[in-house]
Formats: C-alpha cells, sequence, structure tokens
C-alpha cells in the first residue's frame, strides 16, 4: 500500500504541474504530464488519462477566454491540417506499443526540449518574419505528434510563432485546438478499447486538481516571469525525455 500512495502522490503532482503549464502558456500539459508520466505508468494505460483531463481545462479556458479565439486561423488553417495528421499518427500509435513507443517518444521529447533550451538560453528567441509561409508543414507535425503521443504543442507552438499572435488570442486559439483535438481523441481510445474503467477511475481521482491548475496558472500567466518558467519546464521534459529513451 506504501507503494500505491507514493505512486499516486507522483502522478497527482505530475498532472498538477501539466495542468499550471498549459494554463499559463496555452500549450504543454500533455507533454509534461504524459512525458513524467510514462516513467512509471505503461504509456498506453496513462495517455488516455491525461488526454482525458485536458478536456474540462480546455473548455474552461476557451468558454472564459473566447473572445479571444482566432477561428479563422483555427477552423481554415490549423484544424484540417492537424486532424488529417492526426489520423497518421493515431495509426501508427495503435500499431507501435511497448519499449518502442517509449523510447521513440523519450527522443521527440530530447529533441524539443534541446530545441527550446537552444531559443531560450543561446539564440535569444529572436523575432520571426510575420508570414504563414512554412507554417503548414508544422501543423502538420503536430497533428501526428499529437495523435501518436498527445503533445503536438510544441510543433505547433513553432508554426504559431510566426503569425505574431497577441498573448491572449495566441493562447485562446491553442486551448481550442486541443480541446478540439481530445475529444477525437478520446472517441478513438473508446473504439481501440483503451479507455477502460481503469481509466475512468485514475480520471475520477485526479479531476480535482484541474480547478487548482486552473487558478494557479492563471496567476502564473498574468504576473510570473515565462522565460525563466519555460526554462525549468525544459529542463524538467530534457531529463524525463533521456529517461524515457535510454532506460
Amino acid at each position: 500500500m506504501p507503494e500505491i500512495t507514493l505512486l499516486h502522490a507522483a502522478l497527482a503532482a505530475i498532472v498538477l504541474g501539466g495542468l499550471i503549464t498549459q494554463t499559463m502558456t496555452g500549450f504543454g500539459f500533455n507533454v509534461v504530464a504524459v512525458t513524467l508520466g510514462s516513467l512509471m505508468v505503461p504509456l498506453d494505460a496513462w495517455l488516455p488519462v491525461v488526454i482525458t483531463l485536458n478536456i474540462p481545462m480546455s473548455a474552461w479556458i476557451a468558454v472564459q477566454e473566447r473572445a479571444h479565439i482566432n477561428w479563422p486561423l483555427v477552423l481554415r488553417r490549423i484544424l484540417p491540417l492537424m486532424i488529417a495528421g492526426g489520423v497518421l499518427g493515431l495509426a501508427a500509435l495503435f500499431l507501435v506499443s511497448g519499449d518502442w513507443l517509449k523510447r521513440g517518444f523519450g527522443l521527440l521529447v530530447v529533441a524539443i526540449a534541446l530545441r527550446e533550451l537552444y531559443k531560450l538560453l543561446i539564440a535569444g528567441q529572436p523575432a520571426m518574419p510575420v508570414s504563414t509561409k512554412g507554417a503548414p508543414p508544422w501543423m502538420f507535425a503536430a497533428g501526428i505528434a499529437q495523435g501518436m503521443y498527445g503533445s503536438g504543442g510544441p510543433f505547433l507552438v513553432h508554426a504559431l510563432t510566426r503569425l505574431n499572435l497577441g498573448k491572449a488570442t495566441f493562447r485562446a486559439s491553442m486551448i481550442v485546438v486541443w480541446l478540439t483535438l481530445n475529444c477525437l481523441l478520446v472517441v478513438a481510445y473508446v473504439a481501440k478499447g483503451w479507455w477502460t474503467a481503469s481509466v475512468g477511475v485514475q480520471t475520477a481521482w485526479l479531476l480535482p486538481l484541474v480547478p487548482v491548475g486552473i487558478v494557479i496558472g492563471n496567476w502564473l500567466h498574468n504576473h510570473a516571469p515565462a522565460r525563466q518558467f519555460a526554462i525549468v519546464v525544459q529542463c524538467v521534459l530534457l531529463a524525463a525525455g533521456l529517461a524515457l529513451a535510454f532506460k
């Protein structure tokens, strides 16, 4: 029983950290929660829990921030490409399993974390030209990563940084994308048989953390230095990705 209690506490802390991250920035819950949680729980058992928990958080923020959503961007540019990529990602997810799935996800997280740390610490995040040129391939790649690992955020962020969106529009538009795709993923998990009674139980006891993460994340969104927070998150992801890839 002590081991079970410790596991529950660790998973709750991971989920809360992911909720805070996404509420603050508009993305990050899935990649943080899936990466760290996969060190302790099988990926195919943990991924449906994380995706399901993302839905009420995203729905709440989307409703609260609906005035800031860029609907033409979301409906005409982002979702068609990401849904198409998501179908490919889901197909790959259902065909690959076991250690290869974890190792592949770990390597993806390592690559993302290294790239983000380079931008934060070395490149100084130089401003990108305001242009949609080059964005569609990254949106399609975001769909593949979202379908396969529920973690398309970093790719979509790279695409949207080209559009010079305001802070509120950036977060609100990202959130409605995750809400849409995560709902579709849950339907796919149910059809595949991954959404089980055990997933329902795990989701239920973690659900009360959603409002806590939203409150803390909103406060950090308005007050905390985003750059320092991002550096800490990426360092944690780098360590976790290495552990997954070379465990």
